[in-house]
């Protein structure tokens, strides 16, 4: 860390901006990156936000105003300026390409018959960053109950927090139907009478399938 502050300020603005960027386009993705892929992907968000600075310096300065293009160490006006731009540009170049830019290109190269998977880092992944909406969802546990929860009723409910939260430890979500292995099935009521929602939490061990219904 002290050899990164001993570095020129440009050095360091252009690698704050990158790994910000980079932070962005990888953030709950838990994907992990080979140290050379790591470092690239900084260099390359950090020269972008780095180029957006420029640009909007010197645009700023052939509108009249005064904006610093350079970065001089001793001036730290020009660090500060350039350093919030720089970052800014990062940041916008991470969430258009998290936003938009990589569907765009999983499209193209799709079309193109190069690869026709989404590159996510699972099935799982894919299926909860489709654009759908979903409609109910089934949960299959090991024991034969299935827990059900149709996801209408929640969000009328007006509930503090998503009708279902999936992550690699579990799932979390508004149990609307109990369809025991042997029994009759029964409803659940998400409200209580003096009004606490009741979301139930499913640890991953405890799971067998996962059905979900959605559409577009």
């Amino acid at each position: 860390m002290n050899e990164l502050l001993k570095l020129p300020f440009e050095i360091q603005i252009v690698l704050v901006a990158g790994y910000l960027g980079y932070k962005l386009t990888t953030a709950t993705k838990k994907v992990e990156h080979k140290t050379e892929d790591f470092i690239l992907q900084v260099l390359v968000f950090g020269t972008l936000g780095r180029a957006f600075s420029y640009a909007v310096a010197k645009i700023a300065t052939i509108l009249g105003f005064s904006a610093p293009t350079t970065v001089v160490d001793t001036d730290y006006r020009s660090v500060v300026i350039i350093g919030a731009l720089a970052i800014m540009g990062s940041v916008v170049f991470a969430l258009l390409w998290r936003c938009y830019l990589e569907k765009a290109m999983k499209e193209v190269m799709s079309y193109l018959n190069i690869y026709h998977d989404d590159h996510e880092t699972s099935a799982f992944r894919s299926v909860t960053s489709a654009k759908t909406r979903w409609s109910f969802i089934q949960v299959h546990l090991t024991n034969g109950t299935i827990l059900e929860s149709w996801l209408k009723l929640p969000e009328q409910a007006g509930v503090p927090t998503r009708p279902v939260i999936l992550n690699d430890d579990g799932i979390a979500l508004y149990v609307t139907t109990i369809h025991p292995k042997d029994g009759e099935s029964r409803d659940c009521e998400q409200v209580t009478t003096t009004g606490e929602n009741v979301i139930t939490y499913v640890p991953r061990s405890e799971i067998k399938q996962i059905d979900i219904g959605w559409k577009k």
